[in-house]
């Protein structure tokens, strides 16, 4: 279920958005989208270093250099959408589970 939010972001933020939904034909909530869950991904990965997501870092500089190169063909940049909001959404599930665990003193 998508929620709706209202996000400052700074101008930068905004250019370089709208640059990747133009370039890529895409809206610029599945930019955000995209993003955020690769940054949780990034994230998660390094608080918690014994958590390894099935999509790995080289992974996604693969993916991405396809697709600066233009040669992501568009089912494959749903898939890779569709992937790393699973990972992310597997991610955050971890740390929820591991923060909600009541901590020995």
């Amino acid at each position: 279920m998508l929620k709706r939010y209202q996000v400052l972001i700074d101008d930068w933020m905004e250019d370089y958005i709208k640059l990747v939904a133009e370039k890529y034909d895409t809206s610029t909530s599945a930019v955000i989208r995209v993003h955020l869950g690769v940054a949780i991904l990034y994230v998660i990965e390094t608080l918690y270093p014994g958590y390894k997501p099935n999509l790995g870092n080289k992974e996604l500089q693969e993916l991405a250099k396809k697709a600066a190169k233009g040669k992501l063909e568009e089912a494959d940049a749903y898939q890779m959408l569709s992937k790393i909001l699973f990972e992310a959404r597997k991610a955050v599930e971890f740390r929820l589970s591991k923060e909600k665990k009541p901590r020995k003193k």
